[in-house]
């Protein structure tokens, strides 16, 4: 339905109301700014209707919904209605979800009364992209009360379906699995796509679901996938995503439906058509093939069939989910870990784009427990997990922050040197000593459960508590219901086994040889498939089970083999964990000599790794042995008291876009893609659509770069005087920059166009509704430049918290320009002295040549031959 309109001149008319609000719009009382406002969108959303763009579509919906209290004619409203859900799927598309959650609940509040009578589609649908970005936002009490509005006023098995869906992805976040996976049972049930009842039958249904899938895909070239037809049915399409939905909670509560469900996706896809989730589907099948079937070339190849038939369907929106998958529980057993870091960062960036917070959530957490497993320095980690519990608390991610929470305890327990000794973790976060246990019981949270007890069995065993880690570590186990389909499961076989051939704990235990041999035997086929993450784990167990067997001579042998191994691969906690037990080996032997080389390693290991109670504890056990390495590793680290004092990081997603961002530029000493990067992550972390990088070059600025997100690539140079673009021709607010280059203030423009500073900028007059987003990038208290940002999607584009955020980013940036810069100078000197010591080689070999040239004509020689001559 088209918006009523007033006929006008629109350009005249669309300057005078903009004079009339730069001069008067404070002073107006509420009504009349909404007529202002009203008569505003009117005339834009005639606009939009001409030239289709999303622009005038945005300053259409804004104006009109602040206009809206006046629109009373129902017709009018429910276009309304449909311009906010219109604006609302744009914006989400550009990755504006606050923005888009603003759009669809304006659009629900001009809904007139009996809207679900009156356009259903319309009504039912703006309440199911509300109540999805309510759940991305974190309000999850909103998403329910929105939920139980779609269940109320569903009107097919489909729309049932999709509140089902969007029910369950808010019951995951919430931990609420059981009653997720019960859901789901029900839609698909709707839908035609029962599941199996639990009982005696359902795992012989996910075996006979998996050898079907198995028999279907042996038929089929993989590669050939990719052409397989689209499904045409919507009831297919939806069981796809419900399925989809249903693959996280029920891979933590019942493994056994998690691999029906895998596979029924796979035959769904085969036997109908693919869908919108069918990538999920191969991805999620991987995920099986690697955990049940031990097929792990298999299930890699299978994986990254997925991204590719994904990249080519345009679905941004599963990227985060795929690549955590296939990071976690695939690539860890065919490539080597920093892989997997890989595909989380990937996995971040997608998931803090599109608001897939549940995905996003879990990257966070597989991030934080591969880089304990490497060894990455622990005041770093510990840094970025606080980052990370800061993000999916404000996303309530309940499971996510409880299991990092677990890494955050096991970390600091590493670093506090009071406590060292110690083999239970230091309360932190959510968690206390007396409520944890009742806490970490419940069957939902067995996935957090499972990381609590892996990481407190590592710390018992690194403390010599070997009771403590076999109970760790059995409690860990019992969690792993789907078997080992993580790094961090093969961690807790990996210590077990160690606890197992511990001789401290062989003296008073019986060993249990065959539990051993079991152990070792994974490791060796892990081993084999994957040397760069298990092999040097596999070398240590035999090096332990040698000496355990009094097989001396071959302990020695692996031992060093192991330690080598872990060296080469960067493991650097390994490397160091197997020193000590080499140490402890030869000094159990007599060889104390040998035994203070190795021990000196591992001091030294564990005090790059950052776990200095654990180097403090070798010290105290092992003086005679270590008092040299000790006296050493305190002189090269600084006093804790001299540390800067942390700061609290910001609660929001925009904290981790800073942190990437930080890690993005630091370091890059070419411009061109210094600039580059730079302004990608000004867009991604302001949500902007443009961005612009000016420099201050000889008391002037020049614009240097421009990033348009329309357009996704980005320009550089020629550098363009600032000065040079004050006309109407300007591609930015001139009049902005300035001031911010003048004051070295950040300036966040709600409405440029309403700013009476800026009232006489060409460009703003020209443009319209712009939210401006200007920052002053400043080094050592000089001007370096400024960053300019800008939004049309919707006013108040950048808000408070975005802004403190980017001048942190726009504070980085001066330092990493400033160097760059430093690197191109000092480039070009080197290059101008390298061509004035070949032109100087040049001189000095010319001058060479008629020195010699002089010299054979004033010799004796040469006199006497001209002499003869005259004669």
């Amino acid at each position: 339905m088209k918006l009523l309109c007033k006929p006008a001149d629109e350009r005249t008319a669309r300057a005078q109301v903009l004079k009339v609000d730069i001069d008067a719009y404070a002073a107006l009382p509420d009504a009349e700014r909404r007529a202002v406002h009203l008569r505003l969108g009117r005339m834009a959303e005639a606009r939009s209707q001409r030239e289709r763009s999303d622009e005038a579509l945005f300053e259409a919906a804004h104006h009109l919904n602040l206009g809206a209290p006046l629109i009373v004619e129902p017709r009018e409203r429910e276009a309304l209605a449909a311009m906010n859900l219109a604006a609302g799927r744009k914006a989400r598309e550009r990755g504006a979800t606050p923005a888009a959650a603003d759009l669809f609940e304006a659009g629900i509040a001009a809904l007139p009364d009996g809207s679900f009578k009156r356009d259903h589609e319309i009504a039912f649908s703006l309440h199911a992209e509300a109540a999805e970005c309510a759940h991305l936002g974190g309000r999850l009490e909103r998403a329910e009360a929105l939920l139980d509005v779609l269940a109320a006023e569903a009107r097919s098995d489909l729309e049932r379906a999709r509140a089902h869906e969007l029910r369950i992805a808010v019951y995951t976040t919430q931990g609420r699995l059981d009653e997720a996976v019960a859901l789901g049972r029900t839609a698909l049930a709707m839908l035609g796509v029962p599941l199996p009842e639990d009982g005696p039958g359902r795992k012989a249904a996910a075996d006979a679901e998996l050898a079907a899938a198995r028999a279907a895909l042996g038929t089929r070239r993989l590669k050939d996938l990719l052409d397989e037809p689209e499904a045409s049915d919507a009831r297919t399409r939806a069981a796809l995503r419900l399925l989809m939905a249903l693959m996280l909670p029920a891979a933590t509560v019942n493994p056994p439906l998690c691999t029906f469900i895998a596979a029924r996706q796979v035959n769904l896809s085969l036997e109908r058509g693919h869908g919108g989730a069918s990538s999920y589907g191969y991805m999620a099948y991987a995920w099986v093939a690697a955990r049940v079937l031990r097929r792990y070339d298999e299930a890699y190849e299978l994986g990254q069939l997925a991204l590719e038939m994904n990249e080519r369907s345009g679905q941004p929106e599963l990227s985060c989910r795929l690549r955590v998958v296939l990071g976690a529980h695939v690539s860890v057993f065919t490539d080597h870990l920093l892989s997997s870091l890989d595909l989380f960062q990937a996995a971040l960036e997608a998931g803090h784009r599109t608001g897939d917070l549940t995905y996003l959530s879990q990257a966070c957490v597989h991030t934080a427990l591969v880089r304990f497993g490497l060894g990455d320095e622990c005041e770093a980690v510990r840094a970025e997990v606080d980052g990370f519990l800061s993000l999916v608390r404000r996303a309530r991610e309940e499971l996510a922050a409880l299991a990092l929470t677990g890494v955050r305890r096991a970390l600091d327990d590493l670093m506090d040197t009071t406590r060292a000794g110690a083999s239970r973790p230091p309360s932190h976060g959510d968690l206390d000593d007396a409520g944890e246990e009742a806490k970490l019981s419940a069957p939902a949270h067995g996935a957090a459960a499972r990381v609590h007890y892996a990481l407190r069995q590592q710390i018992c065993f690194l403390n010599e508590d070997y009771e403590g880690a076999l109970r760790m570590g059995s409690l860990a186990e019992a969690r792993m219901q789907g078997g080992v389909d993580d790094h961090l499961a093969t961690e807790v076989f990996f210590y077990t086994c160690l606890t197992l051939l511990s001789p401290a704990l062989a003296r008073g235990r019986q060993l249990t040889t065959v539990s051993v041999a079991s152990y070792r035997d994974r490791f060796s086929e892990w081993g084999e498939r994957c040397p760069d993450n298990y092999r040097h784990k596999h070398l240590l167990l035999r090096a332990e089970s040698a000496r355990a067997a009094g097989e001396e001579l071959a302990a020695m042998k692996l031992y060093d083999q192991a330690i080598e191994s872990a060296k080469v691969n960067g493991f650097v906690r390994d490397e160091a964990l197997a020193s000590e037990l080499c140490a402890k080996f030869h000094l159990a032997s007599g060889r104390e000599r040998i035994a203070h080389v190795y021990m000196a390693d591992a001091h030294e290991g564990y005090l790059r790794w950052g776990a200095q109670a654990k180097a403090r504890q070798l010290s105290r056990k092992y003086p005679h042995l270590v008092a040299r390495a000790a006296l050493v590793g305190q002189q090269s680290r600084p006093p804790e008291s001299a540390l800067p004092a942390s700061t609290e990081r910001p609660t929001s997603l925009d904290a981790f876009a800073l942190l990437r961002v930080s890690r993005a530029i630091c370091g890059e000493l070419v411009l061109e893609r210094l600039f580059e990067r730079l302004l990608r992550a000004l867009c991604e972390s302001a949500g902007a659509q443009r961005a612009v990088l000016l420099l201050a070059r000889d008391g002037a600025l020049t614009i240097e770069a421009e990033l348009d997100g329309d357009r996704g690539g980005v320009r550089l140079g020629p550098a363009t005087p600032l000065d040079s673009t004050a006309d109407s021709t300007a591609d930015l607010a001139a009049s902005v920059v300035q001031h911010v280059a003048q004051t070295q203030q950040p300036i966040a423009l709600t409405s440029a166009a309403l700013d009476e500073r800026f009232a006489d900028d060409p460009y703003l007059l020209e443009g319209g509704l712009r939210s401006i987003l200007c920052l002053a990038m400043t080094h050592q208290g000089r001007l370096t430049g400024v960053l300019y940002a800008e939004n049309g999607a919707t006013a108040g584009a950048f808000r408070a918290g975005q802004v403190e955020l980017c001048g942190l980013l726009a504070s980085q940036a001066a330092v990493a320009v400033h160097n760059a810069l430093r690197h191109r100078d000092a480039q070009s000197t080197s290059r101008e002295l390298r061509r004035c010591n070949e032109a100087l080689v040049d001189e000095v070999a010319r001058l060479t040549e008629e020195l010699r040239a002089c010299n054979r004509d004033a010799s004796p020689t040469s006199e006497l031959r001209r002499c003869n001559e005259a004669r």
